[in-house]
């Protein structure tokens, strides 16, 4: 890095220090490449400090409550339990705090200069950084990286400034459990706040405008985690709009529209867990200074490197469109800055699994039963319980089914996981979707016994019949 009398110049800047972002940054450093990363809040973005790891956290502290249960059937006799829940919430921070200190390491370790403030472009090359610490500095640069991820989707008549009215962010905060929540959104970010805080004993009382929830997955998956627990089927209100939000006594009571009748849902805290979107979040950084486009869908446009219609510019993250996935951000961080760097690379990965933290778990990757009926003409299909499962029943953990989907050549063309470790056993279905695999290289493979994905070797023979332990 070289400066000069008003501007600092370097090869890279990445705007933007979540997943996808800090991922740039470091994997351009490993390419040779002098690298200034920005932020405005803290590094790891949304997803370390308010979203991924905080949820998931708090998900499995409230897990313990059910597996303690079966502790006691079992002849470990706990006494009661009481839950300290701002001991609870002194961990998962410990948790951010570690993880945090663990990124910043890294971008030393590669000479990565971390500045903390707000970016904007003056051209395609030139960045103003507004400093937290009330400087300013400007950045030359040959290339940039937008990694500035989205932002919660705000409702109109549940704005955010009302009180106790709260994205899914504010909600991790909470400084106890609360006695009632409602969730207005039934996709996975309200269902996962559905799952840690029933756990922990609220009244959860979610709103969907849609017939179902959880839209972004077949009626099969949904049908079985509501069969599984009550808790994604008592109080849940489909069909139902949202209006706007009352007070009474000081707690805050959503009005909606339930059938053509009103609906009114008092609670501690109205959760908006509607989506998030990118545009007020990369809108600020002035691109019309740029030559960067937008798509259709006001996502910034970007091809298989994830360059823009600036070559100065790449865009990654929930920016670039969906799927807004945190580990969809690190693969494109690093495509964008091996491309920044003159690598030959490009974001090719055929395969993207999709996760949800639900209990069971929720784990997808490729083509769903029906998606693959009508795209070929014959599929071959295999289906195991976790009941059949030795590892599962030695767990407690039989809730749930493997699924894989082939083609009439065997090749696989999907796999739905729904069950315990789910989010785990998916990335060998990934694998081997990305390796085009096919039925007998699942079920050939040798797994470990008594293992989770065994099951999968389990339904891929079941697709071809010959299944030992499921019928």
């Amino acid at each position: 890095m070289v400066d000069g009398d008003n501007t600092t110049e370097t090869d890279l800047v990445v705007i933007g220090a979540g997943p996808g972002g800090y991922t740039a940054a470091i994997r351009g450093a490993q390419k040779g490449l002098d690298v200034v990363l920005v932020e405005k809040e803290t590094v790891g973005g949304v997803c370390l400090n308010h979203g991924c790891i905080p949820a998931k956290a708090l998900i499995h502290a409230a897990g313990f409550q059910k597996d303690i249960a079966h502790w006691n059937d079992i002849g470990i006799e706990t006494g009661e339990i009481g839950v300290n829940f701002q001991e609870v919430q002194e961990w998962k921070n410990d948790v951010i705090r570690t993880l945090d200190d663990g990124i910043l390491r890294s971008l030393d370790h590669h000479d990565v200069r971390y500045v903390e403030g707000t970016a904007s472009f003056v051209d395609s090359t030139t960045v103003d950084i507004d400093k937290n610490d009330g400087g300013t500095e400007q950045v030359s640069c040959d290339n940039a990286v937008i990694a500035t991820g989205s932002t919660p989707i705000e409702i109109p008549g549940l704005e955010f400034e009302q009180d106790r009215v709260i994205s899914s962010r504010e909600v991790l905060q909470v400084p106890e459990v609360p006695e009632e929540l409602v969730v207005v959104g039934g996709g996975y970010i309200g269902m996962e706040a559905v799952t840690k805080f029933a756990k922990f004993g609220s009244t959860i009382k979610v709103v969907e405008a849609r017939d179902r929830v959880l839209t972004m997955f077949e009626e099969e998956v949904v049908n079985s985690i509501q069969e599984t627990s009550d808790m994604y089927s008592e109080h849940i209100y489909t069909s139902t709009m949202a209006d706007h939000v009352e007070y009474e006594d000081g707690r805050p009571v959503l009005v909606a529209d339930h059938e053509d009748e009103e609906l009114r849902l008092s609670a501690d805290y109205i959760i908006v867990a509607a989506g998030r979107e990118p545009e007020s979040a990369f809108g600020p950084l002035n691109i019309d200074a740029t030559d960067v486009e937008l798509t259709e869908r006001r996502f910034i446009d970007t091809d298989d490197q994830m360059q823009t219609d600036d070559e100065h510019i790449y865009c990654i993250g929930d920016a670039a469109g969906q799927p807004h996935l945190a580990h969809v951000a690190y693969r494109e961080g690093k495509v964008a800055a091996e491309a920044a760097a003159g690598e030959e690379t490009s974001m090719d990965n055929r395969c993207i699994p999709a996760v949800m933290y639900t209990d069971p778990e929720v784990a997808v990757v490729g083509m769903s039963e029906t998606e693959a009926r009508e795209e070929y003409y014959n599929v071959m299909v295999g289906r195991v319980p976790f009941t059949a499962s030795g590892r599962a029943q030695t767990a407690n953990k039989t809730a749930g089914y493997v699924k894989v989907i082939a083609d009439e050549d065997e090749r696989l063309l999907g796999v739905r996981i729904v069950g315990a470790r789910a989010s785990d056993s998916i990335a060998e279905a990934t694998l081997a979707m990305e390796m085009e695999a096919h039925l007998d290289d699942l079920a050939n493979t040798i797994h470990a016994h008594p293992t989770f994905p065994e099951a999968l070797a389990e339904a891929a023979e079941d697709a071809k019949g010959e299944a030992i332990h499921t019928h």
